[in-house]
């Protein structure tokens, strides 16, 4: 009985220690952190904060794999930059009618100025026939003896090479057979046909045979330095643009970024589209390396002229308003702009 009623007490112990806690008591714990910040948390869980276990130095992936990866392919196509069809010179009939008077006129002075100048390139091609035909001579001698091959022989004959000298010697023998039949054949068949056509050609026939033999002697005789017939018009050498030497010239410039990529054998600019003619120069577009910008380059404009080897006036960088700042258009002229003559002027 002392046991049992032991027992029936302790119960009624906790029941009014229950009761006194209140209801929270039992679903809830305090922690000393708590007792100044008064919060609560629920029994069996733990404070929310910072996940300890992960590791400070882990990097944070910032691209998503499967994500969008930008505009569609028809957004692309429907924002690109299309070429024209048909070149800008054969859509204006202006620029059309400019060229061809252009021409016409380039060419009426070309005819005019060798035609005033004929009777002088006639007396100076008569005057030098006879040196041409000294020439026709020994050269026909030089050909029928194989003279080009002698420095060969002689080659071989000084390193005492016999193998080589009769090889050669055996080519020799089989050439100047040969040709020399080829030159008997010629020199009999072309003074018969000479005089066939001084007696049965007419006059004015005859005259001109005469005139063109003597005009190719003539232009066989005069001198390397001081041709007979000189240019009606001295066109200016302008050296057609390639890759070669638009990337020559952006690595002559001294931005790193460009130098850089060329040491690790790249090209250090982008070709974006073919290298085409502009009107009166050449159009070169691409992209610079990252962090270059157009600014960069036209900053350096002397120095790209040198690059390029044009003059200063001959060389326009440009950035292009639709695209971005390392976007370059490049435009070499034929000529400085500063010494063209300028477009004539439509009103």
């Amino acid at each position: 009985m002392t046991h049992e009623s032991g027992d029936a007490h302790e119960r009624e112990s906790f029941a009014r220690l229950d009761k006194e806690i209140g209801p929270h008591s039992a679903h809830s714990t305090r922690t000393p952190e708590d007792e100044e910040s008064g919060a609560l948390h629920p029994a069996g869980s733990a404070p929310v904060g910072p996940d300890e276990s992960a590791d400070p130095t882990e990097a944070i992936m910032v691209d998503r794999p499967g994500g969008p990866s930008g505009p569609r392919l028809v957004d692309r196509v429907r924002s690109s930059k299309r070429r024209t069809v048909i070149p800008a010179w054969a859509r204006s009939w202006d620029e059309f009618k400019t060229a061809g008077r252009g021409v016409a006129a380039y060419a009426w002075h070309v005819a005019s100025y060798h035609a005033v100048r004929t009777p002088w390139y006639a007396l100076r091609l008569t005057a030098h026939a006879p040196r041409g035909f000294a020439r026709f001579l020994g050269e026909s001698m030089r050909w029928m003896s194989d003279a080009e091959g002698e420095p060969l022989r002689q080659d071989a004959a000084g390193r005492e090479d016999v193998g080589d000298y009769l090889k050669l010697s055996r080519q020799r023998d089989r050439r100047v057979r040969w040709r020399t039949l080829v030159s008997i054949v010629i020199g009999t068949v072309g003074p018969a046909v000479a005089l066939a056509l001084y007696v049965l050609a007419p006059t004015w026939l005859l005259a001109l045979a005469t005139a063109a033999a003597v005009m190719m002697l003539g232009r066989l005789g005069q001198s390397a330095d001081a041709p007979v017939i000189n240019r009606a018009v001295e066109i200016p050498k302008a050296t057609r643009l390639t890759s070669d030497i638009v990337l020559r010239a952006l690595g002559s410039l001294g931005i790193h970024a460009i130098n850089q990529d060329q040491s690790k054998g790249g090209p250090g600019f982008t070709f974006t589209a073919p290298i085409t003619r502009d009107g009166p120069g050449w159009l070169a577009e691409g992209n610079l390396p990252y962090g270059v910008t157009v600014t960069d380059v036209a900053d350096r404009r002397e120095r790209l002229a040198s690059g390029l080897r044009r003059p200063l006036g001959c060389v326009w960088p440009e950035a292009v308003a639709d695209e971005h700042t390392g976007h370059l258009r490049l435009w070499v002229g034929d000529e400085d702009l500063a010494k063209s003559r300028p477009a004539p002027w439509p009103l």
